[in-house]
């Protein structure tokens, strides 16, 4: 599995928002990436993810909800990529 290069960063976007952008990796990365960011930031702050990793779309969107954060959507953006909205318990 080759991990494409550059850094993944979480940005704030708004207050009380954040974003990252993970297309370009797969499982586990966008996974592991989304429960780190889910780590930093504070119950009530919503989280979007932006990924190209279809497995991803279940995977996050399960991870999410068993850690009782609140999967607010996931998104279509176009053939290849998705976003999901999270709101952190």
């Amino acid at each position: 599995m080759t991990v494409p290069k550059g850094k993944v960063a979480l940005r704030q976007v708004d207050k009380g928002r954040y974003a990252m952008d993970v297309r370009g990796y797969t499982c586990p990365y966008p996974e592991v990436f989304a429960r780190r960011a889910l780590d930093t930031i504070t119950p009530g702050d919503v989280f979007e993810i932006t990924l190209d990793n279809a497995p991803s779309t279940e995977t996050i969107p399960a991870a999410a909800e068993e850690l009782k954060h609140k999967v607010l959507k996931v998104t279509k953006l176009d053939q290849t990529s998705w976003k999901i909205v999270i709101q952190k318990s």
